[in-house]
């Protein structure tokens, strides 16, 4: 794979788990309550697990950027999102798809646009499993780099904004 492509795909999947753990990190109380809604842990753990998954998605993307460390932190955020995706798909199944996510900022109910989400973000990390061909970049590609990861970045919050409005719509 282009080395450029390895690092959109790369900085962006990293962008999307940093913010995924500010969140998490910001609201402790609130991620706590959304994870026990979705009613598959046992209480005890729910407390150690809203802790410390917001510092794995945080190792995440940290490592993500990392040539080094790059492939073990894809394959960690692959599990992630198949786990989340998961845990949705279970809770859906259950009728219970008025919960909140707890994806982001915003309260989102679960959806199986949340569960075609997930898996889009987990083939696209799967991605950076791939051999990366040797290039050295010029500053043209770094500029491309960060005009197409702020592109998808824009790309995903409108995405994430009309599957809410589209939440929102269904239950009126």
């Amino acid at each position: 794979m282009d080395p450029l492509l390895t690092l959109v795909v790369a900085t962006s999947i990293g962008l999307l788990f940093f913010t995924a753990a500010r969140h998490k990190m910001n609201s402790g109380r609130r991620f706590e309550a959304q994870l026990a809604a979705y009613r598959l842990l046992p209480e005890s753990m729910l407390r150690p697990v809203a802790k410390a998954l917001p510092w794995l998605e945080l190792t995440v993307a940290v490592a993500l950027l990392v040539p080094v460390t790059r492939i073990p932190a894809a394959l960690v955020a692959i599990a992630l999102l198949v786990m989340y995706a998961t845990a949705m798909a279970v809770n859906i199944k259950r009728g219970r798809s008025e919960i909140d996510c707890g994806c982001g900022d915003q309260p989102q109910s679960l959806s199986r646009w949340l569960l075609l989400r997930n898996a889009v973000l987990a083939v696209a990390t799967a991605a950076l499993i791939a051999p990366v061909a040797e290039r050295a970049l010029g500053v043209a590609d770094i500029l491309f780099m960060v005009i197409l990861t702020a592109t998808l970045s824009l790309a995903y919050v409108m995405c994430e904004q009309l599957t809410r409005n589209f939440s929102g719509l269904s239950k009126s």
